[in-house]
């Protein structure tokens, strides 16, 4: 199964200045999309990533923004074959649900990245 459209916060990791924005995440074809708009100073992100170009992804947790935050760091290659590493975390108001878009989302790019894919270190209780 997909996981659907949702929101998510951008962290950093691309030479784009402007970090901790919210944007969309979502799956088009063979490809994972990721947008934030402009805004505060930050540039515009537009990224269409092909599942192909997708190396790795691991999480880590980020405490600077509160102990709840457990950031996606999924490393791809551009078209130049330069690789960089996006972090970012998908959100729901409700930490239960939040949890479970987390580990959907991470479960979902673990298991096409890895061709046996692990579980998810994210708890669903």
């Amino acid at each position: 199964m997909t996981p659907r459209r949702c929101k998510a916060y951008y962290y950093g990791g691309l030479p784009i200045k402007g970090t901790r924005r919210k944007g969309q995440l979502w799956l088009e074809g063979e490809r994972v999309c990721f947008q934030v708009p402009e805004g505060k100073g930050g540039d515009r992100i537009d990224l269409k990533i092909p599942l192909s170009k997708m190396e790795k992804i691991f999480l880590t947790r980020d405490n600077y923004y509160g102990t709840d935050t457990t950031l996606f760091n999924l490393t791809f290659q551009d078209p130049n074959g330069k690789s960089f590493t996006l972090r970012f975390a998908p959100v729901a108001i409700i930490p239960r649900r939040r949890i479970a878009l987390q580990k959907e989302w991470y479960d979902y790019l673990a298991n096409l990245i890895n061709s046996g894919g692990s579980a998810s270190p994210l708890s669903t209780r």
